[in-house]
């Protein structure tokens, strides 16, 4: 399930670059400004702290160069260390782990029905 975390990293970071963007189209913002406007994540909640502070760390240092290739590398990077310092509290706290979180699980289904549907067309479309 390795794969599985690192495309929700991937997910998740893509969510976060499309809000960037909008806070970019809709507000007019350059990039460092929505990159700063975009790194509450209340949606994080009780572990936004680590997500803000991951933030920190890697993606405002890169907003400030100012190329997007770069940024969207940062954002990934902050996700994944983000996600793995969210691991380390849930269970430190005693939380349900990641696998057992709503948002993680619908993801994993989504994806795991994708699958199935690819799969059914495949073995359709073969020839007996």
């Amino acid at each position: 399930m390795d794969v599985a975390r690192e495309a929700f990293v991937r997910h998740l970071a893509l969510d976060k670059w499309r809000d960037v963007e909008d806070l970019r189209e809709a507000n007019g913002f350059d990039l460092p400004t929505a990159v700063r406007e975009a790194g509450a994540f209340p949606e994080r909640w009780p572990y936004h702290d680590a997500w803000r502070r991951r933030w920190v760390e890697h993606v405002l240092p890169a907003a400030a160069v100012g190329d997007p290739a770069a940024v969207y590398a940062a954002v990934e990077a902050a996700v994944a260390a983000a996600l793995g310092d969210e691991e380390a509290e849930r269970a430190a706290r005693g939380d349900r782990p990641l696998a057992e979180d709503p948002q993680y699980r619908r993801f994993i289904d989504h994806a795991l029905g994708r699958l199935a549907r690819e799969a059914r067309g495949g073995l359709e479309g073969a020839a007996p």
